[in-house]
């Protein structure tokens, strides 16, 4: 078993690659950060499973070149989680069209582009897409309209993923986060302790993989119990 994750160095994707390594699946490590790249390859071969990184911005506009000069760390891959996301607060009024573009990359174009190597690659293999969305993928906020638009769109492609897929036996499921316990709310005066945690974001990705063969989890909805914004 060989898992890819992208954003895995922090937050919900550092969790699931650890958890990924504990019932025993090899992994492919995808982020910006060599440094931090090394560092949780480190950390996750005492698991005893193979641990290989690629360092790559997977939001620039000549990603798909990038990917396909790398083909060798995507052979034999089972499970791709695409969790690579980046928040932004601009109001409908307000938006920032290049920035918009840029969220649209990060949020959306880097999850297709990475689906289609790995897929292109691994047809035969691949059993599972895990697509890491947002509550805002279910419901649009005026204060981060362009984040909402970027999220409303990942949710489109996964629905299309899905639905073209299942008749191919691969399984793409879903999970529509609320607040989530990461670096994204540091220097911002919150109790993280009554958010979602970020292993339990990867306890669903496990429960995921415990189906049974012809059993597909298609989305989880998942909020804090008391955490307001």
């Amino acid at each position: 078993m060989k898992a890819v994750i992208s954003g895995a160095t922090r937050g919900i994707g550092r969790a699931i690659a650890e958890k990924l390594a504990v019932i025993g699946y090899d992994l492919v490590l995808l982020a910006r950060n060599k440094k931090d790249l090394e560092q949780c390859k480190s950390e996750l071969i005492k698991f005893n499973v193979t641990v290989e990184y690629l360092s790559i911005d997977l939001a620039q506009p000549n990603v798909e070149l990038q990917l396909k000069e790398s083909t060798s760390i995507f052979k034999d891959v089972t499970l791709l989680v695409n969790n690579l996301g980046l928040y932004s607060m601009q109001n409908v009024i307000e938006i920032d069209l290049d920035k918009l573009k840029g969220q649209m990359n990060v949020n959306l174009y880097s999850s297709i582009a990475l689906t289609q190597q790995v897929l292109g690659q691994n047809k035969n293999q691949l059993k599972n897409i895990i697509n890491i969305a947002s509550v805002m993928s279910l419901k649009a906020a005026t204060f981060a309209a362009d984040y909402s638009m970027s999220k409303h769109a990942f949710k489109a492609w996964n629905d299309s993923l899905r639905q073209e897929l299942r008749g191919q036996g691969i399984k793409v499921s879903a999970i529509f986060p609320g607040s989530v316990n990461t670096s994204s709310w540091d220097g911002i005066a919150v109790e993280r302790t009554e958010m979602i945690q970020a292993e339990d974001i990867a306890e669903m990705v496990s429960c995921v993989l415990a189906m049974k063969k012809n059993t597909l989890l298609e989305e989880f909805h998942v909020s804090p119990l008391t955490f307001k914004p």
